[in-house]
């Protein structure tokens, strides 16, 4: 569901199309996943896929996307390549907004319910693309000096600041389930400067910074391409591939019960294509639950900021939090399983 309200109708679509990229509308569809305002263009040329992309995105990160996406296909990554303007630009700005165009490959995405197949095929292009991308310069993030300036007062602040905004209303029907969570993420706050010593030496690679189910456009056949970099950044390799696996479908929306097993396999498809050290597998459980466990998405959504999907926003924070609980619970035994190759 698109975050922001667009400043785009169709006639405007058309304008920017024949006027920036030299295209003839024919009709166009608004495409309901994702957070920005994505439509799917039908012009005389071809299909496009049409972005509207958030306010706080400027030419400049959309560049950087286009120009990862081309590293990749021009190394057989499958991908939705970009559209330059008729003046060469990878993107163009329309009423303060950065609006890009790509091909649109045609298929099927899922919300964190992949099929099973899928999922460990997802694994293997996840560590193709490590493979391809160990070397190439994008901004670092998620580094031991930013976990360093994680502190525990702070995170202690944010969620005393959710359970203040929480007790003015406690008629709320999800009252009883939004003190629960809060309060147990306050509590893993003892923990966090235990977590930050597992960002030393760790492997980080440039990668796709949201790989899940969502960005992957699949036929009968399996996966056509990866989609949406625009959150590539330079990572820990091992929180990539834990994060891609629970919001792909290895942890379905209807329960939280997280099979080590089952991760085991997916560790293992990736390994195939990009090597993990013994620190990597040591680490991963703890580095994910690091950036789980202090945060407040969803929650402040809901209780502050108040946004216009709020109760869907609340339902995702309901759903992460409880599958912080369980891979708190078994930490220790994912980091013994992937180790061992159990």
């Amino acid at each position: 569901m698109p975050l922001e309200k667009s400043v785009l109708d169709v006639e405007k679509i058309s304008a920017i199309l024949e006027n920036e990229y030299g295209l003839h509308l024919v009709c166009c569809e608004r495409l309901a996943a994702g957070s920005a305002n994505c439509f799917k263009v039908t012009c005389k040329e071809g299909n496009f896929f049409f972005k509207e992309y958030q306010s706080g995105f400027t030419p400049e990160t959309v560049e950087t996307e286009a120009g990862i996406v081309e590293y990749l296909g021009a190394r057989d990554f499958p991908v939705a390549g970009f559209v330059r303007t008729v003046n060469g630009n990878s993107c163009t700005l329309y009423e303060d907004r950065v609006i890009g165009v790509q091909d649109f490959v045609e298929g099927q995405t899922h919300q964190n319910d992949l099929p099973r197949p899928l999922l460990l095929e997802s694994a293997k292009y996840l560590g193709k693309m490590h493979a391809i991308l160990k070397d190439y310069p994008l901004v670092a993030d998620m580094d031991y000096d930013w976990a360093s300036e994680s502190s525990k007062d702070a995170i202690a602040r944010k969620f005393n600041a959710l359970l203040t905004a929480l007790d003015k209303n406690k008629s709320d029907p999800h009252y009883r389930k939004i003190r629960e969570d809060v309060l147990f993420k306050k509590e893993l706050t003892a923990s966090i400067n235990d977590w930050k010593e597992y960002f030393k030496d760790v492997t980080f690679t440039a990668t796709h910074g949201d790989y899940s189910s969502c960005q992957l456009i699949r036929d009968e056949k399996g996966i056509k391409a990866v989609v949406d970099f625009s959150s590539a950044k330079r990572l820990p390799a091992v929180w990539e591939i834990m994060r891609s696996y629970v919001q792909s479908g290895g942890i379905s929306r209807s329960g939280s019960e997280f099979d080590i097993a089952d991760f085991s396999l997916y560790v293992k498809e990736y390994m195939k294509y990009a090597p993990l050290t013994e620190r990597d597998l040591k680490a991963m459980p703890y580095i994910y639950l690091f950036q789980l466990a202090q945060s407040s998405y969803g929650y402040k959504e809901y209780l502050i900021t108040k946004t216009e999907n709020k109760e869907d926003l609340l339902a995702f924070a309901f759903w992460r939090t409880d599958i912080c609980r369980e891979i708190y619970r078994k930490a220790e035994d994912i980091s013994e399983a992937i180790a061992h190759g159990e």
